[in-house]
């Protein structure tokens, strides 16, 4: 009895604009709080009130009139910013009134629940001894949007063809609300909902009509009535919901620059780790140079081109092509970030590619916190790390120990450790790359922790070290990213449906796929010892031939091969990888085809041909147990008997069998690894 007489000593005010969208909810929940035994008050501007309104109260829920400005906020734009200005002097003096004669009353006001887009009410409420509480008629995620645009995190109008915030899907232009998008359209109206946030610490309790599994990323987990058995449920979003957006505020105002080596295998990773970014609501750059087509790139990310030196069709040496382009953008970057600089939005960060490590000083003499993402693995790296503390190169001796790798001979190291002479310019990058290491704020690889264990845990011992791959399409890892199916760059044009199509007519794990990516070539002689492995193999193979290569085939290959073989210049391989007929991987062993393939479980035959491919061939066979090496004669060359019998052994045979129960352990600790 005691309890139920303190619940209905409760009187609280209810207050809404006298709209019937903003009435409906708020009448609604207030009869549910009379049905607890509170005394609730509605109080109804008088130009809104009629019978139908009476009609729904109960006799629990008094209403009061409020005088107020009698004309229709419907009306045009230019009318709306007077008629709100009368509505608030009117209603403020009216409501005052009210609450003073119910504080001279047996039951005084305790709390005024008012509509949102009367923050005012709450200056009222407060001298007058009531606790305010202000009720959301919009959605949590519609809310979140005009707070951050309360805060300044949007220009006016918007910029670019998406927005990215905490907690939010990336919505595009159209998926904003229309007072944002067309800002200088509704000025009045895009105030009156900006000015919802206004004093809102002041705020004993915040209200949403809404649900939590609803929207359970924006919203809190407390809903109001506990006891209510209903599906449906009012939530409410006290101070940690403003703890929270002040959090995403602090995350939004983070701009990230990303800038990738103009190479197709540097682009893509560091292209999904963007994506990755924004879906957490960070703002990002990516920061494309002029020598690739960025007009391929997804419209969803911004991206800003800046001048490289570089012209594809002009043929240069590679140390002479590195060194002009370092010597370009050690300028046309610096120019890029001050202009970011002097906008409402600086950047913050800079996540290079590791493979240049001078960016480091252009982000430390600009202020900016810079980000090392490497785009090999953790085990190439540390053999870069190892080898510059002091190890003679050339490596003399059949293997180079190290205490946190596997036994390595010399064909199982990268060829820059193996042979630098060959690339001194590479090698010298390379040396850098391990003198800036330690300076880095955070080392980010493109691999997932339980893949290179030992390794990740010595590099630890010297950086910051952060693994956050695989960064393959969120389509084929964990399906996080909404309708990510690919990069969103190619540097070629691709064939995928000829070959999905081509695909869908083989029985499961009868096909060999074939790719040694965008950069490696093989020779002439190589290319005529692969396609008769192909051929004796008998099983069907889909071969990736860039147009630069197709020479190299043997006269008249394409046609004695029709049958069993399909030809294709490029094709998005992560989706190839995916299909059921593919039943192993012909490849170069590049440390991006390598992670697709682990993340598909599909066993490989590596052919490794320079810098990172061997020792990631290494680890393929003998770590991961994911696939064989072909054994190469005295002058480099995988003989077509070699290639045929490694085929037969991943596709027919049981040591075949063993690598996909493995391939499918290491798909699976991968999409564990992404999260």
């Amino acid at each position: 009895m005691r309890r139920g007489k303190r619940v209905g000593e409760i009187h609280i005010m209810v207050f809404p604009f006298p709209l019937q969208g903003h009435i409906n909810p708020m009448l609604q929940f207030f009869k549910r709080l009379a049905s607890k035994g509170l005394k609730v008050t509605l109080l109804m501007a008088a130009s809104s009130i009629n019978k139908s309104v009476q009609d729904q109260a109960s006799s629990s829920i008094n209403i009061e009139l409020i005088a107020n400005y009698e004309s229709d906020p419907d009306k045009k734009q230019e009318d709306i910013k007077a008629y709100l200005e009368k509505f608030k002097i009117l209603a403020s003096q009216s409501l005052s009134e009210v609450i003073e004669k119910h504080n001279r009353s047996d039951h005084p006001a305790k709390i005024l629940v008012y509509d949102s887009i009367m923050p005012w009410a709450q200056d009222l409420a407060e001298p007058l001894g009531l606790e305010g509480a202000r009720f959301f008629t919009q959605s949590c995620a519609v809310s979140t949007i005009y707070y951050h645009a309360n805060q300044g995190a949007f220009k006016n109008p918007l910029e670019g063809s998406t927005v990215s915030l905490p907690s939010m899907p990336i919505l595009g232009i159209n998926d904003m609300p229309s007072f944002m998008r067309e800002m200088g359209s509704y000025p009045a109206s895009l105030a009156l909902l900006l000015n919802q946030f206004l004093n809102l610490q002041k705020v004993k309790w915040v209200f949403f009509n809404t649900f939590n599994k609803l929207e359970d990323e924006v919203s809190s987990n407390s809903p109001l009535d506990q006891r209510s058995n209903r599906n449906k449920k009012y939530s409410s979003l006290t101070k940690s919901w403003i703890r929270k957006m002040e959090r995403g505020k602090r995350v939004s105002e983070t701009h990230v620059m990303v800038f990738p080596s103009p190479v197709q295998s540097h682009i893509n990773p560091m292209l999904q780790f963007s994506k990755r970014l924004i879906s957490k609501g960070l703002k990002v750059t990516l920061v494309a140079t002029t020598s690739i087509d960025a007009k391929s790139m997804p419209t969803s990310i911004n991206i800003e081109l800046i001048p490289d030196g570089l012209d594809r069709k002009e043929k240069k040496s590679v140390d002479a092509s590195m060194q002009l382009f370092e010597t370009v953008v050690s300028q046309s970057l610096p120019e890029l970030i001050e202009k970011h600089s002097k906008s409402d939005h600086p950047a913050n960060v800079l996540v290079y590619d590791a493979s240049m490590p001078w960016a480091h000083g252009i982000a430390e003499r600009l202020g900016l916190v810079g980000a090392a993402f490497f785009t090999q693995s953790c085990a190439v790296t540390a053999i870069y790390h190892y080898v510059s503390q002091g190890v003679e190169i050339p490596v003399k001796g059949p293997t180079l120990p190290m205490p946190f790798m596997p036994p390595l001979g010399i064909d199982d190291l990268p060829s820059f450790v193996k042979d630098p002479g060959s690339y001194p310019a590479v090698w010298s990058l390379i040396s850098k790359q391990v003198s800036t290491f330690q300076k880095v704020k955070w080392a980010l690889f493109n691999s997932f922790d339980k893949l290179e264990d030992e390794v990740v845990k010595w590099l630890a011992n010297h950086q910051s070290v952060k693994t956050i791959g695989p960064t393959i399409p969120s389509m084929y890892l964990d399906k996080r990213l909404e309708d990510d199916k690919d990069y969103g760059l190619s540097l070629f044009k691709p064939n995928t449906d000829t070959c999905i199509t081509w695909l869908d007519t083989k029985d499961i794990n009868s096909v060999v796929y074939v790719s040694f990516g965008s950069m490696a070539s093989l020779g002439e002689e190589q290319m005529e010892e692969l396609a008769w492995g192909l051929k004796r193999s008998n099983s069907y193979f889909l071969w990736v031939v860039r147009e630069s290569e197709e020479e190299k085939l043997p006269t008249n290959f394409v046609e004695e091969t029709s049958e069993k073989g399909l030809f294709v210049s490029w094709c998005h391989q992560v989706e190839v990888l995916a299909h059921k007929a593919v039943g192993c991987f012909m490849t170069h062993c590049g440390w991006n085809s390598t992670l697709e393939a682990l993340s598909q479980g599909v066993p490989m035959i590596a052919m490794p041909c320079w810098a990172d491919q061997p020792t990631n061939a290494k680890f393929v066979e003998d770590v991961w147990e994911v696939g064989v090496r072909v054994t190469v004669d005295e002058k480099g060359i995988a003989k077509r008997e070699e290639i045929e019998e490694c085929i037969r052994e991943v596709m027919e045979g049981e040591r075949g069998n063993e690598m996909k129960r493995n391939g499918e352990k290491w798909k699976e600790l991968g999409k564990e690894g992404s999260k």
